[in-house]
């Protein structure tokens, strides 16, 4: 009798968790059954699994606080430096860069961009700075100086705490606590109950050989992830589904991204992600070279995480294949 191979789905970590019911989701769907009883039992899985993915994707905004944070401390880094080298070349006796440096001036004068401010603060004062340093004649100056690369790496940053300063303010509208760990735990009930029910099918039905085919079929991804948590656990063999829930709550992982998964202190992904994470830091120094030193590490995958396949998806649709999933150890 074909049966499913049964890894223990708890073990898995946010984003890995997130693509396993995903490309189960759509193997399914591929696979055509129109059995009403299964189609049923998929309809609870969907739901299920919609319900996981919002409180994944609520649960990331620890990681996108952590990363935004980290792209702030770099533009106030970068700004300072370009601040700094406009005052070393402003009357410095050459032509040129004592020209160039005068009409920058103005701009830094004018917008007085407070690092220490409030956030929506500094960044309003860096967005019209940055607006007005984009005209032809302020590039013209940054240029003279030397200065593109510190102008464009301080809009990347500014352009970057921007979007997760939205995205932040759209995941962090409600909070996960063991929200997300009760979500993942019902998706796998529920996938449970629809494997045991194919199961059946496969001896009972008329016709076996398409529920066999999926069950074969299926357990080829299985064995991706049943191989992965054997690494993770130094076993080889089988290690049984157990009825523990994944923890998910609201905690970020510090390992893989700035946060990510949540309930734990390691993916980012976070969200289960993928790896998500990405933090970079700036590492500042107080002279007035025209370079900066920093250094960035980006984790997942995710987030996240972090980053799994498809963990740092947005949405909770049953789209996308497997992507093997990573070796990290510890569930987020």
């Amino acid at each position: 009798m074909a049966q499913f191979i049964r890894p223990n789905k708890s073990k898995l970590r946010n984003p890995q968790h997130y693509e396993f019911h995903n490309a189960f989701r759509t193997a399914l769907t591929d696979s055509g059954m129109t059995a009403p009883k299964i189609v049923a039992k998929m309809a609870e899985h969907g739901t299920a699994f919609e319900n996981e993915n919002h409180y994944y994707m609520i649960a990331r905004a620890s990681e996108i606080i952590a990363r935004r944070e980290a792209a702030d401390i770099r533009r106030d880094a970068l700004y300072i430096r370009l601040n700094r080298l406009i005052q070393v070349w402003d009357g410095s006796g050459d032509p040129t860069k004592d020209a160039a440096a005068k009409l920058l001036r103005k701009d830094f004068d004018l917008y007085k961009v407070q690092t220490k401010a409030q956030l929506e603060v500094e960044s309003g004062q860096m967005s019209n700075l940055i607006t007005d340093l984009l005209l032809p004649d302020r590039q013209a100056a940054i240029a003279a100086l030397g200065a593109e690369y510190l102008f464009n790496e301080m809009k990347a940053a500014h352009e970057l705490v921007q979007s997760l300063r939205l995205e932040e303010g759209l995941e962090q509208s409600e909070k996960a606590g063991g929200a997300l760990a009760k979500a993942r735990k019902e998706c796998d009930r529920i996938y449970d109950e629809l494997t045991y029910m194919i199961e059946a099918f496969a001896v009972a039905a008329d016709d076996p050989a398409p529920y066999e085919a999926f069950i074969n079929r299926w357990n080829g991804t299985l064995k991706i992830y049943q191989d992965m948590l054997d690494r993770k656990q130094g076993t080889s063999g089988s290690s049984g589904d157990s009825s523990g829930g994944a923890e998910g709550g609201s905690g970020s992982s510090s390992g893989s991204s700035a946060g990510g998964d949540a309930g734990s202190t390691g993916d980012t992904g976070g969200s289960g992600s993928t790896g998500d994470s990405s933090g970079t830091g700036d590492s500042s120094s107080s002279g007035d070279s025209s370079s900066t030193s920093d250094s960035s590490s980006s984790s997942s995958s995710s987030s996240s995480s972090d980053t799994g396949g498809g963990g740092d998806s947005g949405s909770g649709g049953g789209t996308g294949g497997t992507t093997p999933p990573d070796d990290g150890d510890g569930m987020e």
